[in-house]
């Protein structure tokens, strides 16, 4: 864990750098690095994490360009891994010379120079880098070898492990000429893409290999099937004469065509060798494997980082590739350093500022296997950054406004979205229109998701209230649905149910619905905000859903502040603790009130001047904290 706490202070700064390309530096700030692992560490590689909270992006140039680290008056190697201005986040790895076993070591981040040349170097920082630039592989980085139809490539930036052709033993594999001790990861930016038939496309190993042939000792990590929902470690080592292929321990679960990064670690701890897994820079913890003395999987030779894409031998045509944007090696300890930065120093810097601390948001705790998702009426609001808060907070699913006109324009979104491990779902709205358009653009969701690069996860839409001639409107919802799903195919349905829906017509849809929201509010202004009223409002409606074998969310509004109002953390937190042993319930729905209004005050009218009933609770923003039954039903 990365801690980046900024403090001002009021120094002029004026390093002299080298390869400055001229100026001045106008800022700097110290940075503190804690030996966490019992042992001396020596050009350590720590990443110092960046955000808007703790680092002012408009002091320094677009790109961190700028940026320069020092130790006294030696100068520092650094790379800039990540650098977004419009979400104000960056990652830069800077190789530390020397932290003695429980100590400190302190150095100068400095920046603020319009001037300053870029001198990022991953090949400096790291003990191995690849960022893949060249028209072919680097000459003197990597051994390549392909068999059956497998191709080796290099694709705008990028490297390609193809393996193009129906065939058993379709392989694309290389690995690093230099060797790498223990105590090291090696960490890969990359993504699968399918061009088969079969969904599954590719199978995707990473790790290390024995320097003299791969087949005698190996610690790999193989992923495998759809969204990478398979991850196995497979592990040999023939100086102790073992061999180990664990089961499926644990799902990556990323969409086909998203850049993410993982990480194979291979340490040596309490004498011990280990493995771990990392993605996105997050440890596995259903990945940690340990060696002991009866079973010594793990060879302690020195080893070459190695990557594969490979066909599944049963010929099907999971045809496809794994791309790679870049690929280093570093030195690795069970307990990292911790860092820490101190004082923002320079002439600019006004004595008098305070820095304002962002308001606490809410964090609900819901129980384990449950999907936490936020609900968009209008996505050009939506930018990389606020992807990345959601995923930050923990939320995994957006439900968004889809119409025939805008599907394809979604993609984009889509695909941001499955970037940041956040699944999406169609929301189909009526906006006074038929059934039967409704069913058409679900069509076009099911040819879109054949085609395109970023599909949907599933589909939304609302009950017709069935309090105006009910029979009919009643009879309207359940053929809807009916169509709904078969022309969807696949993809899970959830429906939003009214405030004045007839409980007893819910068993009727409920064999084409995996999850009812039941709403506690209207458009007419009112809606509940206390714990024991919503119980009340919606048991009969959870008793229906309960004997029908189904599930629900509750569904409440709130104010525009909701994200920073404890007494909303603790209405969801009050929900959950009195259904905590109800089956049926799934989680909590949240809609800001005031935009619900707004919306509603625009739904089309009907040639009588009757409301029509569109998505029933749309908003621009809500939070959905739903369960995994939607997946284990799907």
């Amino acid at each position: 864990m990365v801690a980046l706490i900024f403090i001002v202070g009021f120094t002029h700064v004026c390093a002299a750098l080298t390869y400055s390309g001229g100026g001045e530096w106008e800022y700097s700030t110290e940075i503190a690095i804690k030996e966490n692992s019992g042992q001396d560490l020596t050009n350590y590689q720590v990443p110092v994490v960046l955000k808007s909270s703790n680092f002012d992006f408009s002091r320094a140039q677009a790109g961190g360009q700028d940026l320069r680290f020092t130790s006294g008056d030696k100068q520092l190697q650094h790379w800039v891994e990540e650098w977004n201005t419009q979400s104000k986040t960056a990652t830069v790895w800077v190789r530390i010379p020397y932290v003695a076993s429980g100590g400190t070591t302190r150095i100068q981040m400095h920046y603020g120079n319009p001037l300053a040349a870029d001198i990022s170097s991953g090949t400096s920082t790291f003990q191995f880098f690849d960022d893949f630039n060249s028209n072919n592989l680097a000459f003197g980085n990597w051994e390549q070898f392909t068999t059956g139809g497998g191709q080796i490539g290099i694709v705008s930036g990028t490297a390609r492990l193809i393996v193009p052709d129906y065939h058993p033993a379709d392989i694309a594999r290389i690995k690093t000429t230099d060797n790498f001790p223990i105590n090291s990861v090696f960490v890969v930016k990359r993504k699968k893409v399918t061009t088969g038939t079969d969904s599954r496309g590719p199978v995707i190993v990473q790790g290390f290999v024995d320097s003299r042939n791969e087949d005698r000792s190996h610690m790999l990590v193989s992923t495998e099937f759809l969204n990478e929902a398979s991850v196995k470690w497979v592990i040999r080592n023939s100086t102790a004469s073992t061999s180990f292929t664990s089961s499926d321990l644990t799902n990556i679960n990323t969409a086909e065509d998203t850049w993410y990064t993982t990480g194979v670690a291979w340490y040596l701890e309490d004498e011990t060798g280990k493995v771990a897994f990392f993605r996105n820079g997050v440890r596995d913890s259903k990945m940690d494997l340990t060696t002991t003395e009866r079973a010594n999987n793990l060879n302690l030779i020195t080893m070459k980082a190695y990557l594969s894409a490979r066909t599944y031998p049963d010929v099907s045509d999971n045809t496809g590739y794994a791309a790679f944007d870049h690929a280093y090696v570093r030195k690795f300890v069970p307990d990292e350093p911790t860092v820490t930065a101190g004082k923002v120093a320079g002439a600019a810097v006004q004595e008098n500022t305070t820095d304002v601390p962002e308001p606490v948001k809410i964090n609900v705790n819901v129980p384990g296997g449950v999907i936490n998702a936020v609900r968009v009426l209008d996505t050009t609001t939506y930018d990389a950054s606020l992807m990345k808060e959601l995923n930050a907070s923990g939320f995994n699913l957006i439900m968004v406004r889809t119409t025939a006109d805008n599907i394809w324009g979604l993609e984009r979104f889509v695909k941001a979205a499955h970037e940041n491990g956040i699944q999406v779902y169609a929301m189909l709205i009526r906006d006074g229109g038929s059934s039967g358009s409704i069913i058409d653009t679900a069509q076009q969701i099911a040819d879109y998701n054949n085609k395109s690069l970023a599909r949907f996860d599933g589909i939304n839409i609302a009950l017709n209230p069935c309090s105006e001639d009910p029979d009919e409107a009643c009879e309207d919802n359940l053929a809807m649905l009916e169509d709904l799903r078969a022309s969807s195919g696949s993809l899970p349905v959830a429906v939003d149910v009214p405030v004045s829906y007839d409980r007893s017509e819910l068993q009727e849809v409920s064999e084409n619905v995996e999850f009812f929201i039941l709403l506690t509010y209207d458009e007419q202004g009112t809606y509940l905000n206390d714990t024991p009223t919503i119980v009340d409002s919606v048991s009969a409606k959870m008793g229906e859903i309960r004997g029908a074998g189904e599930n629900a969310l509750i569904g409440i509004a709130v104010d525009e502040d909701y994200m920073t109002d404890t007494q909303v953390q603790g209405l969801i937190e009050g929900l959950q603790d009195y259904y905590s042993e109800d089956t049926a319930f799934m989680g909590t729905s949240i809609v800001v009130f005031s935009e619900y209004q707004e919306y509603s005050e625009v739904t089309a009218e009907t040639d009588e001047g009757r409301t029509i009933p569109a998505f029933t609770g749309i908003i621009a923003v809500a939070m959905l904290l739903a369960g995994a039954y939607v997946v284990r039903k799907r």
